[in-house]
């Protein structure tokens, strides 16, 4: 089966809780994790799609993380991790909901044509505390860091339209050959998979942020509080 968007998400950056609240569930916190599906054309720029935005332009957005991609497959499993029947599309945060790819055979440094835009996979996605707000559960998270079912960035190498249905065509594959789901098993632990996270620098495409952090893991001076909440 050939891959293909199977659903397309923008959202605004938007206040949820309260500033009184201190507990996890309730307490106020800025996010644009919850994005809504649409059948429109969006047109897909250097920095992401049109009508699309992030809350913490530290940690996400920008010309490498412009647009968050996460695999349907993987939808079951998370489904099942949160005692749901089902999830909605765009239950990752995820811009682009994209079937038959998975983070074990995306490699980071391909090149996908999707719609009139052209696409380079830049990184993994680093999840955040914000997912485990969304779905009102502590461990999703750090469920997400450890299975390596992150989702994938794009950087826009040609800007173009994209919408729901598209055809993702691979047009480049990278020669390390490096999946999403094998750069994240090696990135939570760098001392039994060191030569890989050594492997991976030498990929060219590889965004500057995500190059930073494994040597910060090879080093041991990676901190892993984005993952708290």
């Amino acid at each position: 089966m050939d891959a293909k968007v199977v659903s397309l998400q923008v959202g605004k950056v938007k206040n949820y809780g309260s500033k009184e609240s201190k507990d996890f569930i309730s307490k106020y916190w800025e996010s644009g994790s919850f994005k809504e599906p649409t059948q429109d054309d969006i047109w897909a720029s250097k920095l992401g799609l049109l009508g699309d935005e992030v809350a913490d332009k530290i940690h996400h957005g920008g010309v490498d993380k412009a647009i968050f991609a996460n695999s349907y497959e993987n939808y079951p499993t998370w489904a099942k991790f949160l005692g749901e029947e089902s999830l909605p599309f765009g239950a990752l945060a995820e811009n682009l909901t994209i079937s038959y790819l998975h983070e074990s055979s995306v490699c980071i440094g391909d090149i996908h044509k999707i719609g009139s835009a052209i696409l380079q996979v830049s990184q993994p996605r680093k999840p955040c505390w914000k997912i485990s707000r969304k779905w009102k559960n502590q461990d999703f998270t750090n469920e997400i860091y450890i299975s390596g079912l992150t989702g994938w960035y794009y950087r826009v190498l040609e800007e173009g339209a994209i919408s729901a249905n598209n055809e993702v065509c691979v047009l480049e594959q990278d020669p390390q050959r490096i999946s999403i789901l094998t750069s994240n098993i090696a990135y939570t632990n760098p001392i039994k998979y060191q030569e890989i996270l050594e492997n991976i620098l030498k990929i060219k495409s590889l965004a500057l942020s995500y190059e930073a952090s494994i040597h910060k893991r090879l080093n041991g001076s990676a901190n892993l509080d984005y993952m708290k909440l």
